[in-house]
């Protein structure tokens, strides 16, 4: 929440100022600004600032003209996607409201990583601020295709466009088309009207996925992808950093045991590794002997016992995971440097030998001769192994949280130094939110709720499924009104446990 209040103040300012220009200039009746006003189609409003234009209409005219039947069929097409998908989205906003409302009433402010809802985003809250240039450029981007959708369809349909235009909703950059004489159609006619925006907003999702999908070989002559991730910047004071830790441009290939291949991987694997106890080594006897430099062991409150001398900050107490129906002549508690362990240790183990035991007493995981030593450790605190391709490997003693929160990944693979991997980064960064604003536009539309596309699409269905049973045109609209009341209530509660979770 702290990264959300400088750009809040800044739009409030910058909102306010403009208020008060414009106020100033009007009651001056300063002609010039009134001017400039009038020929530009700017409006100045109370946190919205709107621009007006009729500079596209004829554009948009003559790509409403060309190939009318191509056009006609995609509109009847993307009529019948936006059909298919309103019972969907209803359903998915019904499951929203439930499953928040059993968030609020656990007061938990994490869904669930397995449930899929509709999650309102806000910069600052569940959205970092950083992305604030990608929220506000794919959000425009959406609403200009969306809108885009309904004029041309529009001109398709023989419907007049008055003109079309941008406003800036306090941070919220939308666009808007503006067309008359929409309800003297044919209910048919309005549905092509009002669900190309959907439509089109559904397209632009499976362009962007594609594009998504296809990054990896387009940028292939450049970059590698899928054989790890690169650490693309570090954040000041992250515990990994130093001269023998994570450099900018490493590539990491390895978490403890878990692979990384991308950055799901990467994620999935600093999961595994709070929710699994830090590995194991196996190491042999006669290491043991020769470097153990233990004093006598004292339990902990945490659980966690010490063995190592207050002089010694790179050593850590190692716990042996033998079975104590095997004895041997080895110590249950071991006092070890730690960098020498992992560079002597033949590989690393997790379970103790009371679970599998090999040849002569030997943990099967290791091997013969060879024995697990576990560091012993505080609950929340982890050693954690990040392999990289080239380098020593890197030790982090702490909460992996850590790591996730100041180590910054990427997919995308430099394979030369002018070439940095935040090009195609953003690019796909880009392409991720234009799937994700997109549906929710889609979806968000196509419910019946006021001041959206649903209010008129639920209109005119209701003039097209009720025209031969209802012959009063006043009671099927007062249907299509009870109906799209219903839906904005249902989104109406749906925000307000939205903020209430959030807040």
């Amino acid at each position: 929440m702290d990264g959300l209040y400088l750009p809040l103040f800044a739009f409030v300012l910058f909102h306010c100022s403009l208020y008060l220009f414009d106020t100033i200039f009007k009651s001056c009746l300063f002609l010039p600004y009134l001017h400039l006003l009038k020929n530009t189609g700017l409006q100045i409003q109370p946190f919205r600032l709107i621009w007006f234009t009729t500079a596209f209409n004829r554009l948009i005219q003559k790509w409403g003209s060309v190939r009318p039947r191509l056009l006609t069929a995609w509109f009847t097409v993307g009529t019948w996607t936006a059909m298919a998908l309103l019972p969907y989205a209803v359903w998915l906003l019904l499951h929203s409201v439930f499953h928040m409302m059993k968030q609020a009433i656990r007061d938990d402010s994490m869904p669930s990583s397995d449930s899929v809802i509709l999650q309102p985003v806000v910069p600052g809250v569940n959205l970092p601020v950083t992305d604030l240039g990608y929220y506000m450029i794919t959000l425009l981007f959406s609403t200009i295709i969306h809108e885009l959708g309904h004029a041309i369809a529009a001109v398709r349909e023989d419907a007049h466009i008055a003109g079309a235009g941008t406003m800036l909703v306090f941070a919220v950059p939308v666009a808007y088309v503006c067309i008359e004489q929409l309800e003297s159609l044919p209910p048919i006619k309005q549905l092509r009207i009002l669900c190309a925006g959907i439509w089109h907003n559904i397209v632009l999702i499976l362009a962007a996925w594609l594009a998504l999908f296809l990054l990896p070989w387009v940028v292939y002559p450049l970059y590698d992808y899928g054989t790890g991730v690169q650490v693309q910047y570090l954040d000041k004071g992250s515990p990994v950093t130093g001269p023998s830790e994570l450099l900018l441009g490493d590539r990491i290939i390895q978490l403890n045991r878990c692979k990384v291949s991308n950055v799901d991987d990467w994620l999935n694997c600093l999961v595994k590794s709070f929710r699994e106890p830090s590995p194991g080594f196996c190491i042999s006897a006669e290491f043991i002997k020769e470097h153990d430099e233990s004093i006598p062991a004292k339990h902990m409150s945490s659980g966690a016992v010490e063995c190592c001398a207050s002089n010694n900050p790179r050593h850590l107490c190692f716990e042996y995971l033998e079975s104590e129906s095997e004895p041997l002549e080895l110590p249950q508690h071991s006092c070890l440097n730690v960098r020498t362990v992992v560079e002597a240790a033949q590989q690393l183990c997790h379970k103790p030998a009371s679970a599998a035991l090999g040849e002569g007493g030997a943990n099967s995981e290791c091997g013969f001769n060879y024995h697990c030593f576990r560091p012993s450790l505080e609950n929340n605190t982890k050693l954690v192994l990040l392999k990289r391709e080239n380098g020593r490997e890197v030790l982090f003693l702490g909460h992996p949280s850590d790591i996730y929160n100041t180590v910054h990944v990427t997919d995308f693979i430099s394979l030369y130094t002018i070439f940095p991997s935040i090009f195609p980064e953003m690019f796909a960064q880009l392409c991720r939110f234009l799937i994700m604003f997109s549906a929710g536009f889609a979806v968000i539309n196509v419910i019946p709720c006021f001041a959206f596309d649903g209010q008129n699409i639920t209109r005119a269905l209701m003039d097209l499924l009720l025209s031969k049973t209802v012959s009063h045109s006043s009671v099927r609209h007062a249907i299509a009104l009870c109906i799209t009341m219903a839906g904005t209530f249902l989104v109406g509660l749906y925000l307000a446990l939205a903020v209430w979770i959030m807040l």
